[in-house]
């Protein structure tokens, strides 16, 4: 190799050594929440009370596995996941009834790094009833309606 050509690709070299083709990549992150609530509807799941889940998904395989259930799949297997994976997840279970606003303590999640975080509502109503929360914002507001359930951030103050 010439000079030229190894000094050409010294550059290169060094640009490849800070990406995720070398180890870098992403990594886990701390949730940015300052504040995490549910809300439910008067009419929420047909006038009944309604489990709802934040898993914080601590492992990138379970991740993809979670991320293609539908809720009543993950309440179905969810006491398994706990037993066969317990240092994967972090599951912050609420029951909430129709009208009700539950708010989480920052203390219950504030110093766990996750992959991600899946919210998961336990609907009478058939549908996947699953949605990824976005970890990089200070407040997330899950309004749990009749038949399905957004989640309102404060960076963009969009439903998702």
């Amino acid at each position: 190799m010439s000079g030229l050509t190894a000094r050409a690709l010294l550059p290169l070299l060094a640009l490849l050594a800070g990406c995720s083709l070398l180890g870098g990549g992403p990594k886990p992150v701390r949730a940015d929440w300052q504040s995490l609530a549910f809300a439910a509807a008067t009419d929420a799941n047909a006038n009944s009370a309604l489990a709802v889940d934040v898993v914080l998904v601590k492992d990138k395989a379970l991740l993809e596995t979670l991320a293609a259930m539908s809720a009543s799949r993950y309440f179905a297997a969810k006491a398994d996941l706990q037993r066969t994976y317990p240092e994967a997840l972090m599951v912050l279970a609420v029951e909430i009834t129709p009208g009700q606003l539950i708010q989480v303590e920052r203390k219950r999640f504030g110093a766990e790094r996750v992959w991600a975080a899946l919210a998961f509502a336990n609907y009478a109503a058939p549908g996947e009833h699953r949605l990824r929360l976005p970890l990089d914002t200070g407040a997330c507001l899950l309004q749990l309606n009749a038949q399905g359930f957004v989640v309102t951030d404060s960076k963009t103050g969009a439903a998702r």
